[in-house]
């Protein structure tokens, strides 16, 4: 003689539908509901439960949006100063205005603390034309000349910007001038007179300087930094060019 064993006969259905006819039930046994639809020490519906876990999803799913969109209006605010700045400088009428494009507007626009361009030993002819006296005073110490073979060596014979945090710029000076001792971080962002020139086109750097340590990281992306820079190169390079 065999035994049935009667929860055999169960099936998800038939507990469905035995439930939805005792909904009293779980008011008996809360301890058998998951905590998702339980609140405030009440005993909620199936249903209620389920619409609360689905306002939780909407809720985090809204955060999630909205951060993203942040994100692309921050990206635009970042991708539109650059254009902005960018615009000031092919269009500067005089290398005094050039130079004032590329060091108070990326102050301005980004809240660097101290930005300059460093020119090559080997252009005396653009430093001629950058030569004292300054018609405007905001130029003062915008302008370092440096020896070319130190200029190699700081921006490591690369085309990518130099990242320097810390005790790492032990020259500053000779990129920040009377500015130095409130540099915190840099980005030293190599200069050329055409953007596939390769190293025997350098003719300078622009420099941007944070005052805390974290205001530049060799994390940081560069594409930007290194796009303004070609265009100051060319704008630099075009100055130079014999007429």
């Amino acid at each position: 003689m065999s035994t049935s064993n009667p929860s055999s006969d169960l099936s998800p259905e038939l507990v469905r539908g035995w439930l939805q006819a005792h909904p009293e039930f779980f008011d008996h046994h809360p301890d058998l509901l998951p905590a998702a639809i339980s609140a405030s020490g009440k005993v909620l519906s199936l249903e209620a439960g389920q619409l609360n876990a689905l306002r939780q999803r909407n809720e985090q799913l809204s955060l999630k949006l909205d951060g993203m969109l942040e994100s692309i209006r921050r990206n635009e605010r970042i991708h539109n100063a650059f254009h902005q700045i960018e615009v000031r400088l092919v269009t500067a009428p005089t290398p005094h205005d050039l130079l004032l494009a590329a060091t108070r507007d990326p102050e301005q626009w980004f809240g660097i603390h101290r930005a300059t361009v460093t020119l090559s030993s080997r252009q005396p002819a653009l430093l001629a034309l950058f030569a004292p006296p300054f018609s405007d005073p905001e130029l003062h110490e915008r302008l370092f000349s440096i020896d070319h073979k130190q200029l190699v060596d700081t921006l490591r014979d690369s085309p990518h910007p130099v990242i320097r945090v810390g005790l790492e710029g032990t020259n500053r000076e000779l990129f920040f001038g009377s500015a130095t001792p409130q540099i915190r971080s840099e980005a030293l962002v190599p200069l050329f007179t055409h953007p596939d020139s390769g190293p025997e086109g350098l003719i300078g750097s622009l420099n941007l300087g944070g005052e805390t340590p974290n205001r530049f990281l060799p994390s940081d992306a560069t594409d930007l930094l290194r796009d303004l820079a070609d265009i100051l190169g060319l704008c630099l390079s075009r100055l130079a060019a014999p007429t």
